[in-house]
């Protein structure tokens, strides 16, 4: 039956006894399995039996012990009565008689029927151990007995220890009489918890010596190593952690290293995906906020750590150890919610003609397959992109470019890289993926989709983005057949829009590169064609007045038509939507069928903004590429880089310069990686088109005074002249009309070695010899 106590009883007894004899019941479930052959839990910690309860566990083995329930010698005694089995009586009367042993007089006084019990046993156990040791023992269970003492003084010892430890540092930590009433001595806690592991134990030692006294040999010590074993356990653990404690950190720390990359990719692609997708779901959400959670908990376990020296080894080590196991299980549902994460040595971003030519020079430097992934918003391999201003307008089908004629590297004079050759070196092309998220840090990139890209070493060739009337609101500018040229996808739109208008009237409005070349493009395929833009000649940043004069009038000749000093400031549009007028600033209005912007273009850097230091509009870089991250380069149209020459930062937007510096910039990643020494990038500035039946070269600045040789007719069948830049006496520059390849090398040469000039008059006269002369 239940036994109850008053309140006044429950007042009276002492914490001590009762958790005295809590601890021993892992001793008694040893003991049950033992004797009784059920395998039950009989009795745990702070529980009571009841009479039919323990009835039960006799006959049928079963945990019948409530929780919130108390053993007492009152309750033991009625086990022993009431049990059938005689022997078995016997047994639990000597657990009975071993706590009574044990216990102290006044703790069980305040025992309702413990006290008799241990007057009545006492002088059981004395006769009980006289018997004992005139009996035999066995060689096994003496050895068994031996082994346990010894474990028992091993422990003893290492709490001794640990004591001292704990005295050392207290004595290092506070200073005499300063302790506050409010300060709880945490450790002096966690050592009373392990004194009682180890008052266990030695409880556990001593009723094993008891009952093997009455056990028959054999099963006596089965059950002296199996106890034995089951005891040591939780406490060996314990000294484990402690052992363990420095690696488990260094494996905890080394895991939330890895977890917050996995959170910070996470996070990256929840903000990638505006419109939600696969990631925008509560589970993932819940991880973040469990991840954060236990990022504060081992922040806790850190400090602790800190600032208790011994004890807090052993104890928050356990902390340590489950905390590893579930930063682990974290990791996996982390990585799970990521799916496949595309990892690669070397990625470039953007696939124009800088990723090309840096996967040929990666190719010559030795690649492994599987290195190298080039990332692409376009759906085609590297190609050369000054082709789509050029051939690819031409009006003859037959003799019109197209890929695969004009895929990198035939633009120098290398062989033809098709998609082919990118699979047979091992390098991944990853086409129609435009990246929307860039983490340098996490050396991470996020696509439109999701899709996530780790690298150690990243070549930037994003290149540029035409600028666009529409950034401007410019009334109309999103009317249909109003073209920019930049892509392959930008061209194929324009040459189906030429095939539908054909003889119709096209508007040009930019007086620059693109302005000029498609302006000729268009007026080979038999188009009325006006050109539109706001400076005082074409070609303003390079061009002289003089030689300006030379190719507007030669395009006039042509049938070409130039409107300088104005700008369009809206459009006109029929019921379908399409362009039928451009609206200028001076208030006249051109019909059109056809318009194509080329008002310049911008670099694309937002990708990369607040993570790399610019400067000029580009992404700083210094002689080999590098950026202000490690292991991120940048090349082509997106780099300010310093030029030798003249001892200056700039950006250069033009092809020469994309495949070049993609090239340089692969022999520093390589030379880096082997340690090898190479030279600082030594560019000189270059420049070329061709429209019509002209094609001129420019080579370094055009800076200084200007000096003009030659014939320029623009009516003479093949014109041939040319131009000098002269600051501080000395040529700095050189452009040539219409020049032989050796004679363009000789202008590229005189550009380079800047020889001083003496007098002018004679540089005129002399002309493109002059340059021959070197």
């Amino acid at each position: 039956h239940q036994r109850k106590e008053s309140e006044s009883q429950k007042k009276k007894k002492k914490l001590g006894i009762w958790d005295w004899i809590s601890w021993s019941t892992d001793s008694v479930r040893g003991l049950w399995q033992s004797s009784c052959g059920h395998g039950s839990t009989v009795i745990t910690k702070g529980k009571e039996v009841s009479v039919d309860a323990l009835q039960k566990v006799n006959h049928h083995g079963s945990a019948a012990i409530s929780k919130g329930k108390e053993v007492s010698c009152t309750a033991l005694e009625k086990m022993n009565h009431h049990l059938s089995d005689p022997e078995t009586r016997s047994k639990i009367s000597r657990v009975a008689t071993d706590i009574a042993k044990n216990a102290t007089v006044e703790g069980l006084k305040t025992i309702p029927g413990a006290y008799p019990t241990y007057k009545i046993v006492s002088k059981s156990i004395s006769d009980d151990d006289q018997k004992f040791k005139s009996e035999n023992k066995s060689k096994k269970q003496e050895e068994a007995l031996k082994a346990l003492q010894a474990t028992v003084s091993k422990l003893e010892k290492e709490v001794d220890v640990l004591r001292e430890q704990a005295a050392r540092q207290a004595v290092k930590t506070k200073p005499r009489n300063t302790v506050q009433a409010s300060e709880k001595p945490e450790d002096e806690m966690q050592f009373h918890c392990f004194e009682k592991l180890l008052s266990e134990l030695r409880f556990t030692f001593c009723w094993i010596l008891v009952f093997t006294r009455y056990l028959p040999m054999a099963s006596s010590f089965n059950f002296v190593i199996g106890s034995a074993k089951f005891i040591f356990a939780p406490i060996e653990r314990c000294l484990n952690c402690k052992r363990n404690f420095d690696e488990n950190m260094k494996v905890l720390q080394k895991l939330l290293k890895e977890l917050n990359t996995v959170k910070e990719v996470i996070e990256l692609r929840l903000s990638a995906e505006i419109h939600g997708g696969t990631m925008q779901t509560e589970e993932v959400k819940n991880w973040l906020d469990d991840v954060q959670r236990i990022k504060t908990e081992i922040e806790i376990i850190e400090r602790k750590a800190k600032e208790k020296k011994f004890l807090s080894r052993a104890f928050l080590g356990k902390m340590v150890e489950e905390k590893v196991v579930k930063l682990k299980a974290f990791l996996r549902k982390g990585k799970a919610f990521l799916g496949m994460v595309k990892s690669f040595k070397y990625i470039i971003v953007g696939g124009g003609v800088a990723a090309g030519y840096a996967a040929r020079e990666f190719d010559r430097q030795g690649l492994k397959p599987g290195q190298l992934a080039i990332i692409s918003k376009e759906a085609v391999a590297p190609y050369e992109r000054p082709t789509l201003s050029k051939g690819y307008l031409n009006p003859n089908p037959k003799a019109a470019a197209r890929l695969p004629e004009f895929h990198v590297c035939v633009g120098s004079g290398g062989d033809r890289l098709l998609p082919d050759w990118f699979k047979e070196k091992g390098i991944q092309l990853i086409l129609g993926t435009e990246i929307v998220k860039v983490n340098l840090a996490l050396k991470t990139l996020v696509s439109a989709a999701g899709e996530i890209f780790k690298f150690q070493t990243l070549i930037i060739a994003t290149g540029s983005t035409v600028i666009r009337l529409t950034d401007f609101k410019v009334e109309g500018a999103d009317a249909k057949n109003i073209f920019y040229l930049r892509e392959l996808e930008d061209a194929d739109k324009l040459v189906e829009s030429i095939k539908m208008k054909k003889y119709g009237k096209a508007v040009i409005i930019g007086g620059g590169y693109i302005g000029l070349e498609v302006a000729a493009a268009m007026r080979i395929n038999d188009f009325d064609v006006t050109m539109v833009y706001p400076d005082p000649w074409c070609m303003p940043r390079l061009f002289t007045p003089t030689m300006a004069a030379f190719y507007e009038s030669y395009y006039e000749n042509k049938g070409i038509k130039i409107i300088k000093g104005t700008v369009s400031v809206g459009f006109n549009a029929n019921a379908n939507g399409e362009v039928k007028g451009v609206k200028l600033k001076d208030g006249r209005v051109l019909a059109a069928d056809i318009v194509v912007v080329g008002v310049g273009a911008r670099p694309l850097t937002a990708l990369f903004k607040g993570q790399l230091e610019e400067d000029k509009g580009g992404i700083k870089t210094d002689g080999f590429f590098k950026t202000s991250m490690p292991g991120v380069y940048a090349v082509g149209d997106v780099a300010t880089f310093p030029i030798k020459l003249y001892n200056e930062m700039r950006r250069v937007e033009h092809v020469d310069h994309a495949r070049k510096s993609a090239e340089h910039a692969v022999k520093a990643i390589k030379a880096n990686e082997t340690g090898k020494e190479l030279e600082e990038y030594d560019y000189l500035p270059y420049f070329y088109s061709r429209t019509f039946e002209l094609s001129w070269q420019f080579y370094g600045d055009n800076v200084g005074e200007t000096l003009f040789f030659r014939d320029n007719n623009p009516l003479s069948p093949k014109p041939k002249f040319g131009s000098y830049w002269i600051k501080d006496g000395k040529i700095v520059g050189a452009f040539l009309e219409g020049g032989t390849p050796e004679e363009n090398k000789a202008i590229a040469k005189v550009s380079r070695l800047n020889p001083p000039v003496e007098n002018l008059d004679q540089l005129k006269k002399e002309g493109l010899s002059f340059a021959s002369k070197f």
